[in-house]
């Protein structure tokens, strides 16, 4: 990989720049697939400040210029919570996407707390938001243990229908996932390799979904 981990980090930093007026931004792209990242930036869950995941909006760039996949990104905390709340211009605009493109794979980025035991959470909701194509997640699962990442299944967090990968798998029954990255890996320079192989392992397996 060409990036380091300062320019990796500036390529978020510029983008919040540009578009900090903005409530969210989409991204088209040419495939199926919808990257999301509705915490990059601070928001607001039932009254209560809550502290932006930048390691996930730095995951989603990245993966959405190397996998040409459609990405709706929060730009802008509103007082709420895009993942929480269950009506906001956030989840409008991704309904939208997923009318006008067919979108048949939603995956939603965050970010996990350093102190969690796992690196990587994908959140199923036990299962059900994964059940039309379980290969599909068991081949994400086993190239991240080959690899060394340590992987939880729905714990700590289990993308139920509150959630954006939970509400969408209900209304439109597509395949959705919540995935949880541990920010030491996103947002420690020290761990700047382990991140580099973290992204080539999501562009790897993004790149293998069939249309």
């Amino acid at each position: 990989m060409k990036y380091t981990f300062k320019q990796l980090h500036n390529e978020r930093i510029n983008f919040l720049v540009i578009n900090k007026n903005k409530d969210n931004v989409v991204i088209n792209g040419n495939n199926n697939i919808l990257l999301s990242a509705p915490h990059g930036v601070s928001q607001v869950r039932l009254g209560k400040p809550k502290h932006s995941e930048i390691g996930s909006l730095t995951t989603a760039l990245f993966l959405q210029k190397h996998t040409d996949s459609f990405l709706i990104a929060k730009t802008k905390n509103n007082c709420d919570d895009a993942n929480f709340d269950e009506k906001s211009r956030y989840k409008e605009n991704l309904i939208n996407l997923i009318k006008q493109h067919k979108i048949k794979y939603l995956i939603d980025i965050h970010g996990l707390a350093p102190n969690r035991e796992c690196d990587i959470n994908l959140g199923t909701h036990l299962g059900k938001n994964t059940i039309s194509n379980v290969d599909l997640l068991d081949d994400l699962q086993q190239r991240l243990v080959d690899n060394n990442f340590i992987v939880s299944i729905d714990q700590p967090y289990m993308a139920g229908s509150h959630t954006l990968s939970g509400s969408i798998n209900n209304q439109f029954n597509i395949w959705t996932l919540q995935i949880e990255i541990n920010c030491s890996i996103t947002n420690r320079k020290e761990n700047f390799d382990r991140y580099k192989v973290l992204l080539t392992i999501l562009t790897d397996w993004i790149k293998s979904i069939k249309p």
